[in-house]
């Protein structure tokens, strides 16, 4: 074994590590928000470690175009948006889990590709399994962008969508790559090494800025969080129980995808403005898709949905639409911190708390 391949190795077994080293140090944190912040953040660094392995290796293999190299940038490949979605998860539940799987998905692919390029040698090999690789990688990432609640934070839809067109162009180079060749005067023009790392550089590019930008999405909703949450135990404290309302509008996403952005901004804002004007001196966090009214003592509040339905209705353009505007609210009276921590698991001490997603809280909900 070369000194090259010894370093793939090692790079290989450190990139494998990488959810290993996000638990540590496994400092706890004030909430489930800042949690999801601090997790999704490592994976990304992951990703990057990844795509670092990646360039590397694959800028060795037309030189060294042996087993363990090819393997080596195969499996790094895997690690990038795989590594990436293990970070995406950890908005809907703080678990490494997924990071593990991802772990073992990366040492798999780095066996597998080591001995299928054995047998039947060649970069080109290692080359074809890749675009595949990054492409299912990738779609994997759009999809859990996609899905609730990353979607409803601007910069994950950001991301979501640079993932569905890096998988879109690998699905395709793939299809042309078996279809016409490489050597093909289309594949060259639309599908070149050099045309894949300009498009892969101005989404990188992207990426980094929708990165740091959901960095601070996160960090206001932690903060978010926290003041809920004082405010909850304040009034537990002083009137012995407090009442929690959690409304949900639902349909926001069909809205947007109908009516745009800021018809489903007016329906958010309009709910909003309702929970503010029944319940003026109660404790009132706004966000999207969802709302908490918090009320001191245990109440009741009978027609609470019947004014959020009508004035969020008001607030959609289409009479035939509005009327099927769904509206969900959910009650809980919570006498101690105890039972608070059991509705909202981010109000639970550090270190004791049960991370996953709960009803009326959860990683970033």
């Amino acid at each position: 074994m070369s000194v090259l391949e010894l370093s793939a190795v090692l790079a290989i077994a450190f990139v494998i590590a990488a959810p290993a080293i996000v638990q540590f140090p496994a400092t706890p944190v004030p909430n489930g928000g800042r949690a999801a912040r601090r997790n999704f953040l490592r994976f990304a660094a992951a990703a990057a470690l990844s795509g670092v392995v990646a360039g590397i290796a694959t800028a060795l293999v037309p030189a060294n175009p042996t087993p363990i190299i090819i393997a080596a940038a195969n499996a790094a490949l895997v690690g990038g948006p795989a590594y990436f979605w293990a970070g995406m998860r950890q908005l809907r539940e703080n678990a490494m889990a997924p990071g593990w799987v991802v772990a073992g998905a990366v040492a798999v692919t780095f066996v597998t590709s080591a001995t299928v390029s054995a047998v039947i040698g060649g970069p080109t090999d290692g080359f074809v399994l890749r675009l595949i690789l990054v492409a299912v990688g990738c779609a994997g990432v759009a999809v859990e962008a996609f899905r609730l609640p990353a979607r409803t934070i601007a910069p994950f839809r950001l991301i979501g969508a640079i993932f569905a067109i890096y998988a879109a162009y690998s699905a395709i180079r793939t299809v042309l790559f078996f279809a016409v060749g490489e050597r093909a005067p289309t594949f060259q023009a639309l599908f070149s090494p050099l045309t894949a790392s300009v498009l892969s550089i101005l989404l990188i590019t992207a990426l980094c800025v929708a990165v740091w930008w959901s960095d601070r999405a996160l960090e206001t909703r932690a903060r978010q969080i926290e003041y809920i949450i004082a405010a909850l135990r304040s009034d537990i404290a002083s009137h012995g129980a407090v009442t929690v309302y959690v409304v949900e509008v639902p349909d926001l996403a069909l809205i947007r995808a109908a009516f745009g952005g800021p018809a489903a901004v007016a329906v958010d804002r309009a709910a909003s403005m309702a929970l503010h004007e029944l319940l003026p001196d109660a404790a009132h966090r706004g966000r999207v898709g969802r709302h908490v009214v918090a009320v001191s003592g245990d109440q009741r509040i009978e027609n609470l949905d019947d004014v959020v339905k009508a004035a969020t209705a008001r607030a959609v353009p289409n009479l035939d639409y509005r009327e099927a505007i769904e509206v969900r609210v959910t009650r809980y009276a919570l006498r101690s911190e105890e039972e608070l921590a059991a509705v909202w698991p981010d109000a639970a001490p550090p270190g004791t708390r049960d991370l996953k997603t709960s009803p009326a809280g959860g990683a970033i909900a």
